[in-house]
């Protein structure tokens, strides 16, 4: 079974990296990373998020989410607001900026995942979303 596991992590790995690649290449006119604009996605699907909740969904540390919304906050994509509730805690929102761009990159998102999935049948594609749901579902817990 060990030779399946690293084929297998092999291949996600690989193909994580190949639609991040596909990604860059089809956005390079925006000059945001990959990273940024899916925060930039996430933000708009889920506005007034906090820092730490940013950083849980996208499993990533959360000093990094704090140098990379300096970053998109200073380029004009997103602003902070304080939280009615608590000094602590700034909700972040999309500028008029942050929303033209999403729509553009939504479109971008949408074409790269497309072409990701591209070789499979919607059975096929079906049958490997539960196969990764159920892995997820183990390694989350």
């Amino acid at each position: 079974m060990d030779e399946y596991a690293q084929e297998t992590n092999y291949l996600m790995h690989s193909i994580l990296f190949n639609q991040q690649r596909l990604f860059n290449e089809k956005s390079n006119k925006y000059d945001l990373t990959v990273q940024q604009a899916r925060t930039l996605e996430l933000i708009e699907k889920t506005p007034g998020m906090i820092q730490r909740q940013i950083a849980e969904f996208l499993s990533i540390r959360d000093a990094s989410v704090s140098s990379m919304l300096k970053n998109l906050e200073r380029d004009g994509y997103v602003i902070r607001r304080r939280d009615r509730h608590s000094d602590r805690n700034k909700r972040i929102f999309l500028t008029d900026k942050g929303m033209a761009i999403i729509k553009e990159l939504g479109h971008l998102f949408a074409e790269v995942e497309n072409q990701v999935i591209a070789p499979l049948s919607k059975d096929e594609t079906i049958i490997l979303l539960k196969l990764l749901r159920k892995m997820e579902a183990e390694i989350s817990e």
